[in-house]
């Protein structure tokens, strides 16, 4: 089961703007619908929502934020990072750039924060744990 939009939903389209793979549609100022074959549940729409709208896999509500609600960045700890490119490779908004160096020196990734979205796909599949969102 996937994320899911309730009555309480505004239309303000905050989830559609957010969502990394485009599974929200609506229209400004009517309730907003998520395509459950294409929600991979991020929770980015959960997390953005300012009405409290939007109920999880499990059918727990999200919690209304108001405007000032900070959205969780992803950030890469280059110490950490081994510049395997698998974050960059799976990230659904393009946020993550690969750094190559010479030869010695190591290339690693680093996060285009205005692109990020937050929905945490690069630190899942990170192997090294660098990458961290807050």
């Amino acid at each position: 089961m996937s994320y899911s939009i309730t009555d309480e939903c505004i239309g303000c389209g905050s989830c559609a703007k957010k969502c990394p793979e485009s599974a929200i549609e609506g229209k400004i100022k009517v309730r907003f619908n998520i395509d459950p074959y294409l929600c991979v549940e991020c929770g980015t729409c959960f997390d953005i929502c300012p009405k409290g709208a939007i109920l999880d896999p499990l059918g727990k509500p999200s919690v209304k934020k108001g405007k000032n609600k900070k959205i969780l960045k992803a950030t890469i700890s280059t110490d950490i990072c081994a510049g395997c490119r698998t974050c960059f490779m799976n990230c659904p908004q393009d946020a993550i750039k690969f750094i190559k160096k010479g030869i010695f020196t190591r290339s690693y990734c680093f996060v285009n924060s205005e692109d990020c979205v937050g929905c945490g796909t690069c630190s899942r599949c990170c192997i090294t744990g660098a990458i961290e969102l807050g």
